[in-house]
């Protein structure tokens, strides 16, 4: 027998099997991005080798280089894969994946139409998976993915629902200024565009509960765990749920103790930044490097209002503008801000506060500094009126016309 002739015909074998079981396990995800970006690169990362597996709302990690300059952000990431956009916009991307993991993706370095530049949005979650996928967004932050079957599980199953749909649009249509209305109307607007926006949570909330709780495969409940970033009873639920089917799963046994802890120490801080509870000193930092702390504020005013923000968070940009207003009108009487961003990336809080020139004390940076850290903060917009000669906490989470009736009430 030929040596050879068995050989490379046992090779060719070996070699289409290998490539077949690439092709099983190949990623391709393309789209469009033209209406949003002139320019910029589209990147796919992993949270979990990033940040260690920390919440959503850790998205990046600031670092520095060799000769103590700030780190190119990409270098901070664990990058799976990267395209730039093309001339038109469009995008593709490809890797090999093994199981089905939670990634995000950022378009970097981004330029708009008009040469403006943008910081990354933050939040953009979907499930890296074998298949073929297309990315639809809508603007910013607002999108969907087809094409996978744990996506269309994790995500689509209660995004893409008319009910979650209708609201977005409805809630999307509140917040656009009504020419000619009046303040009364303008209020009931806002009044009414934040009882929409209580309503998207819960449709949230509720469709991943239901999945959560009733998905036949276990690596789906995971994941949509894992996904979530509202928390509350339902994601307690549904790992007692996950425990039950997969007891010896050791990621299942340790989330869920953690998880319990967690919402027992959550109790109690509840009760701890309760109305009437005394608020807690901080120092930070502003852009230029100088120290601010909380108590020498309250020495030189009335009335503080601490608010925690991001770059990322559409609600606190959105509630800028108007905090303001309410700002330019009693600062001579004793009103101060002190804001503080949870940013982690130094770059976006730059970029946010240029866009946003903040009038008060504009200090940061990161949801594992003092500041939010001492507030239990696990979640943005929050903020807290505080009484600057008692440090009582007077009232909390004060968005629109409720921070106007507030000071008018306090101060007149």
């Amino acid at each position: 027998m030929n040596l050879r002739t068995t050989i490379w015909p046992l090779l060719a074998v070996l070699l289409s099997a290998a490539a077949s079981a690439d092709d099983a396990n190949k990623f391709i995800l393309e789209g469009n991005l033209s209406a949003f970006y002139a320019s910029g690169n589209f990147v796919v990362w992993d949270p979990e080798k990033t940040t260690g597996g920390k919440p959503a709302m850790s998205m990046s990690v600031a670092t520095t280089s060799a000769a103590g300059k700030p780190a190119d952000r990409e270098s901070t990431l664990n990058v799976i894969t990267r395209a730039p956009l093309s001339p038109d916009g469009t995008f593709r991307v490809e890797a090999t994946v093994g199981a089905p993991r939670r990634v995000y993706f950022y378009v970097l370095d981004a330029i708009g139409h008009e040469g403006q530049r943008y910081a990354p949005t933050k939040g953009n979650a979907f499930i890296l998976e074998p298949g073929r996928l297309q990315l639809h967004m809508s603007r910013p932050g607002r999108f969907f993915i087809e094409g996978g079957r744990y996506n269309d599980a994790v995500y689509n199953s209660w995004r893409r629902s008319a009910p979650y749909l209708q609201a977005q649009a409805e809630y999307d249509e509140l917040l656009e200024a009504v020419e000619g209305e009046t303040e009364a109307e303008r209020r009931a607007r806002t009044d009414q565009a934040a009882a929409v926006f209580d309503t998207v949570l819960t449709l949230e909330t509720e469709g991943r509960a239901q999945v959560a709780g009733t998905h036949p495969d276990p690596l789906v409940r995971r994941l949509i765990i894992e996904s979530a970033w509202l928390g509350g009873p339902w994601l307690l639920e549904a790992l007692r749920g996950l425990a039950e089917i997969t007891p010896d799963d050791p990621w299942v046994v340790d989330r869920l103790a953690k998880t319990e802890a967690l919402e027992a120490k959550r109790a109690q801080e509840r009760k701890r930044f309760a109305v009437g509870a005394d608020i807690r000193d901080f120092t930070a930092e502003n852009l230029d490097g100088e120290s601010v702390r909380l108590a020498d504020v309250r020495a030189n005013s009335k009335l503080v209002l601490v608010e925690f923000w991001a770059s990322w968070c559409g609600p606190c940009r959105t509630e800028i503008p108007h905090m303001k207003e309410a700002y330019a009108r009693y600062r001579d009487m004793g009103f101060e801000i002190v804001s503080f961003t949870i940013d982690n990336d130094r770059e976006d809080w730059e970029i946010a506060s240029e866009e946003e020139q903040l009038p008060w004390a504009n200090l940061g940076m990161g949801e594992d500094a003092d500041a939010p850290q001492a507030y239990n903060v696990t979640g943005v917009p929050k903020n807290y009126l505080v009484d600057s000669n008692t440090g009582d906490i007077l009232a909390k989470d004060l968005r629109g016309h409720h921070l106007d009736e507030k000071l008018d009430e306090l101060f007149n």
